[in-house]
């Protein structure tokens, strides 16, 4: 055993021997002791120094290691060894000449010790261990609140500071990212002063290295009492017809050393800071669709009633008041839902289906989807003339012919806001006896007509038969005494001449009922007593 230490302390007198005899070896690491942020990235400055005659070969960091002769390694120059939970991690910003310094990201708080770096050199007794090393201590970031007076309660008009740090490292030199309900805000300082603390300040705070989220400490919240800043609304729910105009009454207090600096109406907007403005005090950032129709009612005391002109469909929304004074300001929410509707007419009658007649029963309401009109008066129209009716409803019981027309109503005084039209068409009991005997009528002038027409061609039928009988009897008649007459001529003449003509005659009668051309018929007188009569 006596001989293994004493093998042991000449091995260790020839490697650090020659620093602590020369000058020409040493490591030095400056801001000694390190202070990180969870989260952050850490650099170790670090530089070394060795003969130059030797060459280096070898260069590599420890962590928790008093040798820094034994794996894992922070980081090696041959890329071995490495622990796995500094890989990827750890980085040599080095060389092999004077810079040893090292990097590590995302710190952690298991990244907290003891960092050692030791270099090799091609000779065998050439080798240098950087002891004692840096020490890196692990902290994170909290926000810490600072109330001006003693107690628990933050009061409007208070002053508070809110200082992003730690418990022992020192950030002086650090600029940092400030969150406001996990919004960014524009401050890079180390402390956010309030003076006077508002309301409008009440938020959970927290705070980062800047540029680096994985540094943001846990939130702290800041409450501020505001019992003299208040924003007040009759009612937090309107309805309004498309054409008229409505009232958002509001009222608002504050506390009495301030003055009011300037006021505002914003639509939709949670913050009340939102461009541009239903109104604004200073005539700043107005939205064109509410330019001479929006107008505050109130004062720069308590008032602070809005009214809006000729409303329109797309003024529907949430509607909040802001005022601003010379220490505070106040943001009234949540604000006032205004809904815009439109007036109709609704016909219901005793007929379910069908039209609607004479005796029947039919009312016409003026209505809206939404809004409530029971404390309204209303204004009717039939074919664009006014009635004298100024209730919701118009009765008709019974209904008359007289009724009949297009209807429609208005909130009483403002024609602008006037419903759509309703046709009512009255069929009248007149008109259906009318009616009923014009199609009675008509049907029995079509049939006498459709009688009428028959009979006559019928009656054409029976002269067409008769007329055609008598002409044939005719001809006939007259093929008879023409059969005659031929008879007769034949013996005027000679027997043969007789025969061949009264041949002739008789052929010209039966085919073609045609009588010969007795004058054209050459007939010889013969001397009737030569001839010779059996």
């Amino acid at each position: 055993m006596g001989l293994q230490y004493a093998l042991s302390f000449w091995i260790l007198a020839v490697v650090f021997l020659p620093g602590i005899l020369g000058s020409e070896w040493g490591v030095e690491y400056s801001g000694n002791p390190l202070c990180a942020i969870r989260g952050s990235t850490v650099v170790i400055p670090c530089s070394y120094k060795y003969p130059a005659s030797l060459r280096l070969e070898t260069v590599m960091w420890c962590h928790n290691e008093a040798y820094c002769d034994k794996m894992p390694y922070v980081s090696h120059s041959s890329n071995t060894g490495i622990s796995d939970a500094f890989r990827d991690r750890a980085e040599y910003l080095g060389n092999k000449e004077k810079n040893c310094t090292l990097q590590i990201k995302n710190i952690t708080d298991k990244d907290a010790g003891e960092y050692i770096f030791r270099f090799i050199t091609n000779k065998k007794t050439g080798q240098w261990n950087g002891r004692p090393g840096t020490t890196l201590t692990v902290h994170e970031l909290k926000v810490a609140m600072t109330p001006q007076k003693e107690g628990t309660g933050v009061s409007e008009g208070d002053s508070v500071n809110l200082t992003c740090g730690t418990d022992s490292c020192s950030l002086s030199q650090s600029e940092f990212t400030w969150f406001k309900n996990n919004q960014q805000l524009p401050e890079t300082q180390s402390t956010l002063h309030f003076s006077p603390v508002c309301t409008s300040h009440s938020a959970n705070y927290s705070c980062g290295l800047k540029g680096n989220r994985q540094t943001v400490s846990e939130a702290v919240n800041l409450s501020v009492e505001d019992d003299a800043w208040t924003v007040r609304y009759k009612e937090r729910n309107l309805c309004a017809l498309r054409g008229s105009t409505v009232f958002i009454q509001c009222e608002y207090e504050y506390a009495e050393r301030y003055k009011v600096k300037s006021s505002m109406w914003s639509r939709n907007d949670v913050d009340c800071t939102g461009k541009p403005y239903v109104y604004h005090s200073n005539n700043a950032d107005i939205s064109a669709e509410y330019t001479g129709r929006a107008e505050l009612l109130g004062n720069n005391v308590r008032n602070c009633t809005l009214q809006i002109k000729n409303i329109r469909k797309t003024d529907a929304g949430e509607y909040r008041f802001r005022f601003v004074t010379n220490g505070c300001e106040k943001c009234g929410g949540p604000g006032v839902t205004l809904q815009v509707d439109e007036l109709k007419v609704v016909m219901t009658s005793s007929r379910v289906n069908g039209t609607i007649r004479e005796g029947d029963s039919v009312n016409l309401t003026c209505d809206t989807d939404s809004c409530s009109l029971s404390q309204s008066e209303f204004t009717w129209f039939k074919d664009n003339k006014q009635l004298p009716e100024t209730q919701s409803t118009l009765h008709f019981s019974p209904i008359s012919y007289n009724h009949t027309g297009k209807y429609s109503c208005a909130i009483n005084g403002r024609k602008v806001t006037v419903s759509n039209e309703v046709n009512i068409i009255v069929e009248s009991h007149f008109n259906t006896i009318i009616i009923i005997t014009a199609v009675g009528i008509l049907l029995f002038v079509l049939i006498g007509a459709v009688v009428i027409v028959i009979f006559m061609k019928r009656r054409n039928s029976v002269n067409v038969d008769k007329t055609e009988g008598g002409t044939k009897k005719r001809d006939k008649d007259l093929c008879s005494d023409s059969e005659e007459q031929a008879d007769s001529a034949v013996y005027a003449n000679r027997t043969e001449s007789s025969t061949e003509k009264s041949r002739t005659s008789h052929r010209y009668s039966e085919e073609s009922c045609e009588l010969p051309d007795y004058e054209n018929v050459n007939i010889e007188e013969t001397d009737y007593e030569n001839i010779n009569i059996e």
